[in-house]
């Protein structure tokens, strides 16, 4: 299009209209004005009218219709909106068009409408699943690539239920060039009410699960008219708008602004096929920031608008200094934007900005320093806030949390000094006597410190600075749980007041924080300048690459073997697979190593991912070997960004569990009670497959005299859920009666277990312990109750654990019957991890109390009696799916599959075994295609090679229909998973199909009378036929 610069028309004063109506208006009124510009690959510029926008706005929303809509019902028209979630790395110009597309439909009146919910796609997988629960979406559009992996991996946390529909995100071609569309305008901006829900954006997430926060039209359209309500003229300008996601208000902020102002958004090509956040592309783009030549190419901008974190005070200082005109925005999702946008900065410096006429703050007195405030906002007639948390002089109102120094001179202005949330730490001294009080620095830097006054200077003097820095740290540690993880502080930034520089208090006996940093200015950089020189070393980088382009993994070990024994001068003797912290290393030389590797990535390696190594690199890779396979790595310029970053995230998350449950245990203190027999257990998860199992087992068990069955409380009675489990498992129902029993309802991750304090007083001192509670904390209180028994031997605990925590694996021995402790062979499902996580308090208990557990790995469970067998599970999913495709799978390797009624027998006996760890499998395992024939023929199936099954598979659509009546097609990463280690097995009669783990079980033989060969038959024909005639039931 021939560009019409001048075509531009103002909305009219006092218009109602909601932001996407806005468009619309301008698709007819200001329909040959540009909207968007984009650079073509021969360096031309692209513009797209109004009229376009307008337009591609209608196509996308009757794209919606075609695939979502309908699907509902004529009858849901007056029911609450439909919440459809939004999961993109869209180009900002599709991203931007089709949430305006859905938000189109929240005016619907003839269907039920759609309210979009906009999912940051830098969430973990956890988190996405988390909001979609919240907010119940059953349908989420998904960008190809990464985010339909994202997306796949967020529904492994959700129960089939939960599982929302996925539908492929429109691309750009779908909504530009697709035609006209045939929606009416007059119809379209109809008047609606504005406080109706217009999007549902979400918080950050930085120190709690992000939390969704609903967005009304009211609010979208004041965020937007905060452009024309300042001095700064954006009419005839362009903005530059490449990188304002749309899961973000920064995105709505100028999405809104565009309305009021006609200016142009200057976007990426949306054929380039590259995110706008690609971190590729930002690590060049912080490059070419670095270069001082380059601010020539700032100087013409009118201005540069910044916000989400505040500019260091340094780069402002020097970017105004060359002519560069810095606009700060303040604001959240919560409040919207909260700034008064001047025509150039203030003389006071860019950090500095106005609040708006239309805003009703409250400044509330930091009683530290004068001029220091927490700022709230009052609900105001052209102020409307997402989310209230107070009430300020009879008026909801919303406190942000955030500190803000009003200027001492003009007192209309103000700039971020930080947050409330900065004095997180300052809360340890009610925690540690040590502490007098505590001031947190780091402002503008890229890791935050801390100044400790202590309570005694004396003993702090006689410590010394390491000694006292161990003293305090695990409350520092404790502190740093809630604090966001560029928050949080590390052992080497604490710095300890001197005597001669006592803190300055207020009246309330507060440290004033501003006095005090200023006063320990010179400590403070010096700090910072010796964490930064740390990097510094002779070490000669590596230079042999490997087929990746990386840093080879030898001459990468030789690297960092020489620079972890540089820096550990008395630790010559430490070998490759040696902990670092077991030969004594502190925080300061982690520190010094992890410098030293960044340092030497940035200068002799590209990589992408140097910005993904975190904070705590050589805690979570404590050895050579370990660290020189992350260090190799990221060296390699194709790596899978952010693979690193979540893998170290997530070791710490688990190491965090860990800690968390291992402190403080009850000491067992025996008193003259001996050990009840017959034996008295407490069974846990009684009504479950296996549980319900093991019920029947100790019932029938002479030696037990009382069984207490434990579960959560239901709508149904214990015994009828007892009934139930029994009846659907083949078990004789007149067990039941049994005079053992003792039902208990109650929750064991809750105190006292949740139960009425006189049974659990009888419970506490009369029991041995058989566990299968798969929550963390209920183990710990199990742990805890059977420490507390006054029984001259501390009651025995059995935790049933899972051969699923090990990864799919090829081509490795088999798990032995003890503890592994590499986090990285730890299935990533919530489930596994946890059962992982109970493994190690288990252990860590065995070895620091009296406690004696049994950890039981229960492998893969197969009908028992009756056939009993989940057909959600991967093998019934499997058969039932193949009858849909009409073939079976062929594979390599056996299964070691274990009757539900073999294994629970064994369970009952294993508690009373010698060793710690037992791993419950079939010991007589089968070859796979003998079950899988003997399937073929009871089914009249043909079989097929497992890729040609599993390009089949990959083949049936992803509709409610299929997803409901096929489970395997929840299951398709594990069957994808299946097949790529599958490729990799060489001995196949001694490795278990599907790349499943090989486990030993002699110990656990020997301590299971169950398990010997002569009592535990290899499976059968019949075993399968019994599967099949209980799935056929169902």
């Amino acid at each position: 299009m021939i560009p019409n610069f001048d075509g531009f028309t103002p909305l009219p004063p006092e218009s109602t209209l909601t932001i996407d109506q806005a468009y619309e208006w301008h698709s007819i009124h200001s329909s040959t004005a540009p909207a968007f510009v984009y650079p073509e690959d021969d360096d031309k510029l692209h513009y797209i009218s109004w009229k376009d926008v307008g337009n591609a706005i209608n196509i996308g929303a009757e794209y919606i219709k075609d695939q979502i809509l309908q699907t509902i019902p004529e009858n849901e028209t007056n029911r609450e909106p439909l919440i459809v979630g939004v999961l993109s790395t869209a180009d900002p110009l599709t991203f931007a068009t089709f949430l305006l597309s859905n938000i189109r439909l929240t005016h619907l009146t003839s269907t039920r409408r759609i309210l979009p919910f906009a999912i940051s796609p830098r969430n973990s997988a956890t988190a996405v699943a988390h909001l979609l629960r919240l907010k119940q979406v059953k349908h989420v559009w998904v960008t190809e690539g990464p985010m339909r992996h994202l997306y796949d991996e967020a529904m492994k946390d959700l129960k089939p239920e939960e599982v929302p529909t996925g539908f492929v995100f429109p691309t750009y071609e779908e909504l530009y060039h697709h035609g006209t569309s045939k929606s009416e305008g007059k119809d379209i901006l109809a008047p609606i009410p504005l406080d109706r829900p217009a999007i549902i954006l979400h918080s950050s997430g930085s120190t709690a699960f992000p939390k969704p926060i609903t967005i009304t039209h009211q609010m979208l359209m004041e965020w937007g008219i905060k452009a024309i309500q300042g001095d700064f003229d954006f009419r005839g300008h362009t903005l530059g708008a490449q990188n304002g996601p749309m899961f973000h208000s920064m995105g709505w902020f100028h999405t809104g602004w565009a309305v009021y102002t006609g200016f142009i958004r200057s976007v990426q090509n949306p054929f380039s096929g590259t995110p706008s956040s690609d971190p590729e592309s930002f690590l060049r783009e912080m490059a070419w920031a670095n270069e001082p030549e380059n601010i020539k190419f700032l100087k013409p901008l009118k201005t540069i608008i910044f916000g989400g974190a505040p500019l260091s005070e340094r780069t402002g200082k020097y970017l105004r200094s060359q002519g560069v005109n810095l606009l700060m925005v303040y604001g959240s999702t919560e409040i919207g934007d909260i700034t008064h946008l001047p025509d150039q900065s203030y003389p006071e410096g860019p950090e500095w900005f106005r609040l708006p006429l239309c805003t009703d703050p409250v400044l509330i007195p930091d009683h530290e320093e004068p001029n220091l405030f927490e700022i709230a906002f009052k609900l105001a007639k052209g102020h409307h806030l997402a989310v209230f948390n107070t009430e300020i002089d009879g008026v909801p109102a919303y406190t942000t949390s955030d500190l803000v120094e009003r200027h001492p001179n003009n007192h209309n202005l103000f700039r971020i000094r930080g947050r409330i949330d900065d004095q997180i730490v300052l809360s340890i001294g009610e925690k540690n006597p040590h502490v007098k009080f505590a001031v947190v620095f780091g402002r503008g830097r890229t890791s935050n410190g801390v100044i400790i006054e202590p309570t005694s200077f004396d003993e702090a003097e006689r410590l010394g600075l390491e000694k006292f820095r161990s003293l305090i740290w695990p409350s520092v540690e404790n502190a740093n749980e809630f604090a966001p993880s560029h928050s949080r502080i590390f052992k080497e930034m604490i710095i300890l007041a001197s005597r001669s520089k006592p803190f300055v208090y207020t009246a309330k006996n507060t440290a004033r924080r501003g006095a005090v940093i200023k006063e320990y200015d010179d400590e403070i950089e010096s700090l910072y300048k010796e964490v930064e020189n740390s990097a510094q070393t002779d070490v000669p980088l590596p230079l042999e690459l490997d087929e990746f382009g990386g840093w080879s993994f030898e001459t990468t070990r030789n690297f960092v073997r020489e620079v972890v024994h540089l820096i550990m001068k008395d630790a010559s003797n430490m070998r490759d697979e040696d902990d670092f912290f077991a030969y004594g290393c502190d925080s300061l030389q982690a520190t010094y190593i992890r410098n030293i590797m960044l340092n030497a990535l940035r200068k002799g390696s590209s990589s992408s991912n140097v910005q993904n190594l975190p904070n705590n690199l050589v805690y979570q890779h404590p050895t050579i070997n370990a660290l020189t396979e992350i260090v190799s790595q990221s060296s390699r310029p194709k790596t899978v960004v952010g693979e690193l970053e979540l893998n170290t995230a997530r070791q710490k998350r688990l190491q965090d569990f860990i800690r968390k449950y291992t402190q403080n245990w009850p000491k067992h203190k025996p008193g003259s009670v001996q050990g009840p027999y017959p034996e008295v257990i407490l069974l846990t998860g009684s009504t479950g497959s296996l549980g319900s199992q093991i019920f029947a087992e100790l019932i029938n068990t002479h030696s037990v005299r009382r069984i207490y069955a434990f579960n959560r409380p239901s709508s149904k009675t214990l015994r009828q859920r007892h009934i139930e489990a029994f009846a659907d498992r083949g078990n004789d129902l007149s067990l039941l009666d049994s005079d053992k029993i003792v039902y208990v309802e109650g929750d064991t991750s809750a105190q006292n277990l949740g139960i009425d304090p006189e049974l659990f007083e009888q419970v506490d001192f009369n029991i041995s312990l058989v566990s299968f509670e798969q929550t963390v904390r209920g183990v710990r209180n199990l742990i805890d109750l059977a420490l507390v028994s006054p029984h001259t031997t501390t009651p025995r605990l059995l935790f049933t654990s899972s051969i699923g925590n090990v990864k799919l694996w090829a081509n490795i021995s088999a798990v032995p019957e003890s503890s592994f402790k590499n986090v990285d062979l730890v299935n990533s499902t919530g489930y596994n991890e946890s059962k992982w996580i109970s493994e190690q308090i288990l252990e860590t208990a065995s070895v620091e109390t009296s406690l004696e557990p049994v950890i039981v790995r229960v492998g893969q469970l197969c009908g028992g009696i009756n056939g009993n067998w989940n057909i959600r599970e991967w093998f019934p999913a499997l058969v039932k799916v193949s009858e849909v495709l009409k073939v079976l799978p062929e594979n390599e390797g056996v299964v070691s599959f274990i009757p539900l009624h073999m294994a629970a027998k064994s369970l009952v006996e294993l508690r009373h075994s010698s060793s710690t760890f037992a791993n419950l499998v079939h010991p007589n395992p089968i070859p796979w295609n003998k079950i899988i024939n003997w399937v073929g023929e009871r089914l009249n199936l043909s079989t097929v090679p497992y890729q040609e099954w599993l390009r089949r598979l990959e083949g049936l659509p992803r509709t409610y229909e299929t997803l409901s009546q096929n489970p395997a097609l929840h299951l398709l990463d594990f069957y994808r998973a299946a097949a790529t280690l599958a490729d990799g097995l060489q001995d196949f009669q001694r490795h278990e199909a599907m790349g499943i783990a090989t486990y030993e079980t002699t110990n656990t033989i020997i301590n299971a009378f169950s398990l010997q060969p002569s009592y535990l038959p290899q499976l059968t024909r019949d075993d399968v036929n019994r599967w099949i005639d209980y799935w056929e039931l169902k």
